[in-house]
């Protein structure tokens, strides 16, 4: 699904947040993912340059019932698996707004690692936790956005999945959700849905 965002702002903001997942470093030598085409010429090169998809693996937080992401409080019709209109070669993206539209949530999922995480220098506050009983490292951006997003990055069998918390612009103040509080509540609050070890 391959579209546009309303604005080149707005398109490189979420783009930026999207490379800036763990793993994504182009400092540590690893190439930035890519947006994988959909149309029919480049999936028809695909099965033919590959006997097993690559990304198979790759769990997709889109699979997350409908039932568990409304009860959250998240508004189900919101649901997008894309960042800006565009599907990244090397990760699955589930988002969603919730009720009053003030915030956005998105899960992340990357054969990336959390040790991956901790080396960026371009997140700070990292502190260590679990989700469940998986190990986890909750985390936030630099810079002017520090305190309108936050992230947890949680170990699973393959890689990481990512959940991410970032108050929509012009929501602050009495209108802003707490971040980091928010991340925790509905990153535990669907563990259950991330692959077993």
């Amino acid at each position: 699904m391959v579209g546009t965002a309303k604005t080149p702002r707005a398109a490189a903001l979420i783009l930026g947040a999207a490379l800036a997942v763990a793993g994504c470093n182009t400092n540590s030598g690893d190439s930035a993912p890519t947006p994988s085409r959909t149309s029919a010429s480049a999936s028809t090169t695909a099965t033919a340059t590959t006997s097993k998809d690559p990304e198979a693996a790759i769990w997709n937080p889109c699979d997350i019932p409908d039932s568990a992401i409304s009860a959250l409080g998240l508004n189900t019709a919101s649901k997008d698996n894309t960042v800006a209109g565009v599907d990244f070669a090397g990760w699955k993206v589930c988002s969603w707004l919730s009720g009053p539209k003030t915030y956005s949530f998105t899960i992340m999922s990357s054969e990336h690692k959390v040790d991956e995480v901790r080396q960026r220098t371009d997140y700070v506050d990292f502190t260590s936790t679990t989700v469940g009983s998986r190990p986890a490292v909750q985390y936030r951006n630099t810079g002017a956005v520090r305190d309108l997003v936050c992230y947890i990055s949680v170990e699973m069998p393959y890689g990481i999945a990512t959940f991410k918390v970032q108050n929509r612009y012009g929501s602050a103040g009495s209108g802003a959700t707490e971040p980091c509080s928010e991340v925790r509540r509905l990153s535990d609050a669907l563990t259950d849905y991330l692959p077993q070890r």
